[in-house]
């Protein structure tokens, strides 16, 4: 019986998280502009939701890239 021979595979997911910045602004842009500074200096609510794809599967069998199963 031959013997199967692994190969090496890197495979890779995508996390999207999902904040609120409440802020009050004279129109949309300035709040989106309010928002993003406030955002910036870690100002936000997390909403716990949270989603996570299959982004791809690379196989790096015959490559030199570091790999740490």
């Amino acid at each position: 019986m031959k013997k199967k021979t692994l190969k090496k595979y890197k495979v890779e997911y995508k996390q999207t998280e999902t904040f609120i910045v409440d802020v009050y602004a004279i129109n949309q842009k300035e709040a989106e502009k309010l928002a993003s500074k406030r955002f910036d200096a870690g100002d936000y609510q997390e909403t716990g939701d949270c989603e996570v794809e299959l982004n791809g599967v690379y196989d790096v069998t015959n490559t030199d890239d570091p790999f740490n199963p």
